[in-house]
Parts: C-alpha cells; structure tokens; sequence
C-alpha cells in the first residue's frame, strides 16, 4: 500500500526538496502552504494540495487546518518544515490518529533546541567552542550588558526565533550591530528582543554546517557543507554552497549536545571556524530540514527518504559520512539577490571580512551559472514547474 506523506510550508525551497525527493521513492506526497499554488505544489510530484491559514497569523486555525488534511487524506507521516510548524504541530500531537507519525522529536526536546539562550549554556558546560556570549533576559537587561561589550561590531540573536503567545506569534532573526548607538536601535525597535536575547562577538570565517540524522545517541547520516554565498552578503541564507569532507571535531561537538537532548530526528548543526584560532564555533542548531536540503540529496544523502524510512521501520543501510564531496548547489535567483545587495552596498556597510569579492569580483562569480560538479535548487529541467512559479512570484515582487 502506499504511504502519504504530508508536506508542510510548501513555499519553501527545502519542501520543494523533501517532495521532489519522497515522490520520486513512490510517496504519496501532499502538500499545504499558505499560498496555494507555491513552489512545492507545482511539482508533478505533488499529488494534492490544500491551503492552510498563515501560522504565523492563525495557528490556531492552521493547525486545525493541517489536522483535517490528515484526516482526509488518510496520512501516514507528517513533515513539519520550520520552525514555527514544528513548534505549532507539536501542540496538537496528540490530536493526530494513532496511525500518523509527526516526523520531528516532541516539545520537550525541540524546545531544548530551539532555546538558543539555553543551547550555549549547555554547549559552554560540554566543552563545546562557542563566541563570546551575554545573556539578556529582556531588553530591560541592555543597559547592564552593554557596559561588558568591548569592541563591535556585534551580533544580536533572540533566544528564540519565533515566540507564539496568547494565540499570536512574533518572529524575528539575527541582526548586527557596529555601535553601541546602534545596538540601542535594534533592541528598541524589535518586538521579539523584548523576549530573552543574546548578544555575542561577530566570528570571522568560513561557516560550515553539519547535517544529521539523528537517533538518541549515534548518528545514523551525516552530511556537511560550507557557504560560498550567502543573502544576506554578511551572514544569512545559503545561496550558493558546496559538499565538504566530515570534520571530525564538528562531529563530536554536535554528538555531545543532541545526546544531552535525547534527540531522534534531523538537525542541522552549524558552526564557523573562527580565523584567530582555527577552532570550529557553534551557531546554532535547527532541529527541522534545512534551506539547501537539496544539496545533501544531490550528494547521496537524501535525508527526508532515510527519516520515512526510519519512520516505517526500514533499514536504510547507509554508511554515516559516505557522500560525494566537492559539489555545488546554486540558488539561481539567491545568487541574484546576492549580487543587488553587492552592487547597491560597499563591503564596509555589509560587515564584509577583508578577503571579501570586489564588486567586479562578485558579477564575475554570479555569471558563473553552469559550472563542473554543481547542481540547481529549485531549477530541475524534468520537473520545471516550480523554477517557472518562482520567477513569476520573483517578477511580481519587484513590480510591486
């Protein structure tokens, strides 16, 4: 019989992946969005799609919504795709059918990670190389933490990226600050950094990210890459990046902190490894699917097919760190995006290291379109629809 798999967040270039990736093992594959038609509905993978309310506006009505898609759809497995759906589902876990699994670990340990404030001190207490860090409770606490802040610029991360409160949900991500002037700004006009924050030290280098599977205590796939590209230029979404051999270290480090957490699922432990010392530094750990998923699909590592498979009880028989390294996915309107940013903005206000790409350096790497051993997220010439529906919501965001 057929398994149906519900995809969540089906605007979102990683639920293209998952979809493209179960549909083409002979999944049922359906999936919700906010917006429907979105990028992984127009799949021809895509069996069925239903629109769902904005989690980040009606959780209340989306999780409802997403139940009633179970129901009808007699589904089997449900992949939560970001955070926010990870966090909402888990509220109604118990709501599901005793047949249908929620493919992410429960709240008690999703929250663990999710908590970045309490993520770093449990890095801190496992030996794990983490930046400088000052813990604020509010922003009533900026005026006492200020004072220790040395030098800048300085990276300011809410302890949670998405705070669901009293049926309302405030959301925001990393800002930078080059003054202490500046860091006064970010925290009065951020609604979210009213909520516990950190501050931490800016780490200059190369940023790497781990990929995992994981169960419990052992590591059943792993993948890495690093960041060649990114939007925002200074720190943000990967829009071109490259399949790097394991560093054994960045193994270690995330077995000691998932295994703290008991954690059972996929995570995406990202480091940097800090110029001055060499020593890789954690970032942060997303404990649901990830931007490029793609690339670690196209490396032989289809993660979203091996957790289904573990979900179902089957034995995958993949080596752990067996994939092929040296391979580029490229984000064709990301790298777009990169270059304005580029050419509007000189490296100085971006917070760009030294060794940065001029201007003319940053054209001549986004004309680079087709290069040896690289691949495509979103663009896939047996399955264009989706790499058509995104340029046509591109063209319609830069009209408006």
């Amino acid at each position: 019989m057929q398994v149906s798999v519900l995809i969540t967040d089906g605007e979102n270039r990683s639920s293209l992946a998952a979809v493209r990736s179960l549909g083409n093992r002979g999944y049922r594959v359906v999936v919700a969005g906010k917006n429907i038609p979105c990028l992984a509905s127009v799949s021809k993978l895509s069996s069925r799609a239903y629109r769902v309310p904005d989690p980040a506006k009606d959780p209340v009505g989306c999780n409802d919504a997403v139940l009633n898609i179970v129901t009808r759809e007699n589904i089997d497995i449900v992949f939560p795709m970001t955070d926010l759906s990870v966090t909402l589902l888990n509220r109604v876990r118990e709501k599901f059918p005793a047949k249908t699994t929620l493919a992410c670990p429960p709240a008690e340990k999703t929250a663990k990670v999710a908590d970045k404030a309490a993520l770093f001190r449990l890095a801190e207490t496992w030996g794990v190389a983490v930046p400088k860090t000052f813990y604020l409770s509010g922003a009533q606490d900026l005026a006492r933490e200020i004072q220790k802040i040395k030098s800048y610029p300085v990276v300011v991360k809410p302890a949670r990226s998405v705070v669901a409160e009293n049926g309302e949900v405030i959301s925001g991500g990393v800002r930078y600050a080059g003054s202490p002037l500046e860091l006064e700004s970010i925290y009065s006009s951020s609604r979210i950094l009213q909520y516990p924050s950190m501050i931490q030290e800016k780490i200059t280098g190369p940023g790497t990210g781990l990929f995992t599977l994981y169960d419990k205590d052992r590591h059943l796939a792993l993948f890495s890459h690093r960041r060649v590209r990114e939007k925002p230029p200074s720190g943000g979404v990967s829009v071109v990046s490259e399949s790097v051999v394991l560093d054994p270290e960045m193994v270690e480090y995330a077995g000691r902190l998932l295994s703290e957490v008991k954690w059972q699922g996929v995570a995406m432990v990202e480091f940097k490894r800090d110029i001055r010392d060499g020593k890789p530094r954690l970032m942060e750990i997303n404990g649901r699917f990830w931007g490029t998923l793609q690339l670690a699909i196209a490396c032989g590592v289809d993660f979203p097919a091996l957790l289904a498979d573990k979900i179902l009880g089957k034995n995958s028989g993949v080596q752990p760190g067996s994939y092929k390294v040296g391979h580029k996915l490229k984000w064709i309107l990301g790298t777009l995006d990169h270059l304005v940013i580029r050419l509007k903005n000189d490296s100085r206000s971006l917070n760009l290291p030294p060794d940065a790409p001029s201007r003319l350096g940053a054209i001549r790497d986004f004309l680079k379109i087709r290069e040896k051993n690289c691949s495509f997220d979103v663009f896939d010439k047996k399955d264009l629809r989706p790499f058509l529906h995104e340029i046509k919501d591109y063209a319609g965001s830069i009209i408006k």
